[in-house]
């Protein structure tokens, strides 16, 4: 009897480790993820990433660079392949710079939302570079792009700001952006240096623009802003610096004023 129990027991951990063996990562991985979490703390938003990882292995990896000192932009590149060995993926191509690299994601926690992972490895044109954090990203689960298309009007709603004036952006569909705002003769201008583009990622909003006198800085920029829509209402928020929130609260209008 004591025999039978002790096979019963050998047979039932051999099979529990075979379904550990068999847990198809690969299908559950595919798909687009937002970073929001550093060592389980949140991130600036402007820090964002954002991975994608496509059913034919090839892995889109997203994110805003500092390419000089007054140039900054937010960039896609697919020129990366994976593969999902066990609990690790492994990806490797060409950075945004042509460098070679090699990255390895340890899978610690994975579910259809959240997925949390190391980078035990990591290499830069065959030079090791150690990372020690823990990212945390959440799955993109719906599509945006039609409702946020359109015009908005509104303005920055967060207390104390500087931006106290009133704005139009207006956002088509093949990813590029218009932007007006209004001068002290209280005429409306659309920006026309704009030399920029917007991404949808679930919630997330990443626009590049062109920095100029409105803003006091030069070059090239970009922002992450996290949205919620209801119904012809749009508020972004975005976590800056001193762990301040930027709000601004949008409505979404037919046109655009007459323009000079």
């Amino acid at each position: 009897m004591k025999k039978l129990l002790v096979l019963n027991l050998l047979f039932s951990l051999m099979l529990w480790g075979c379904e550990e063996e068999e847990t198809d990562y690969s299908g559950m991985i595919t798909g687009t993820w937002v970073n929001t979490l550093v060592n389980y703390t949140p991130i600036l938003t402007d820090s964002s990433y954002v991975c994608e990882f496509r059913s034919d292995r090839v892995e889109l990896y997203a994110i805003g660079l500092q390419q000089d000192e007054n140039n900054k932009s937010w960039i896609e590149n697919d020129q990366y392949t994976y593969r999902v060995e066990g609990k690790n993926i492994i990806i490797e191509g060409s950075d945004m710079n042509n460098h070679e690299t090699r990255m390895v994601f340890e899978i610690i926690s994975l579910t259809d939302k959240l997925m949390t992972f190391s980078v035990p490895e990591f290499y830069m044109d065959g030079v090791a570079d150690p990372d020690s954090k823990i990212y945390t990203c959440t799955k993109v689960t719906e599509d945006y792009s039609h409702q946020f298309t359109g015009i908005w009007y509104g303005r920055c709603t967060t207390p104390g700001t500087t931006d106290t004036g009133t704005h139009y952006w207006e956002y088509f569909d093949d990813g590029s952006f218009n932007y007006y705002y209004q001068n002290d003769l209280g005429q409306w201008i659309r920006k026309s240096d704009n030399d920029g583009g917007y991404f949808l990622y679930g919630n997330l909003m990443v626009s590049n623009y062109t920095n100029d006198l409105i803003s006091g800085g030069t070059g090239k920029s970009f922002e992450c802003w996290n949205f919620e829509i209801d119904g012809n209402k749009i508020t972004w928020t975005g976590l800056r610096q001193n762990e301040q929130t930027i709000t601004y609260e949008m409505e979404k209008v037919a046109s655009v004023p007459s323009i000079e």
